[in-house]
């Protein structure tokens, strides 16, 4: 039943021609960072085991991925291809569409710092990243 979940995400994705490689390679990701994770359809959007983002796959119309992550848009390093906005729960989410392969480094991040901070609890200090450069 596992297997049929987490091709059920697999085979959303795959119907997205222009992101389907990205897309496949995000929940690869997402696998690796919580071996074990498994994905659900929850309305629209596909849920992991673990809640720190979700994809709602948009195929009819818009040709893109809705990706909500864990943690408010200010935790988060801005990047300018990928603006990210206040998404559900009063801030507890951000949301970002991903429309392009030239996002995939942007989106990357982003779920590594939403894996961090689910990890992390609701009792974290909140801080906004930024690069520094020397």
């Amino acid at each position: 039943a596992d297997t049929e979940k987490t091709m059920g995400v697999r085979e959303d994705i795959s119907r997205l021609p222009n992101l389907k490689n990205v897309g496949l390679a995000l929940i690869d990701y997402v696998e690796s960072l919580q071996p074990g994770i498994t994905f659900s359809k929850k309305g629209k959007r596909w849920v992991p085991s673990e809640n720190f983002v979700t994809f709602t796959i948009q195929f009819v119309r818009s040709k893109k991925i809705v990706i909500s992550l864990r943690g408010n848009p200010d935790e988060f390093l801005e990047f300018e291809d990928l603006p990210l906005k206040e998404g559900m729960g009063y801030g507890a989410y951000s949301e970002c569409h991903l429309e392009s392969p030239k996002q995939l480094p942007a989106i990357s991040m982003h779920i590594k710092n939403a894996y961090d901070i689910y990890c992390k609890g609701v009792l974290r200090r909140k801080k906004h990243p930024t690069i520094v450069e020397e």
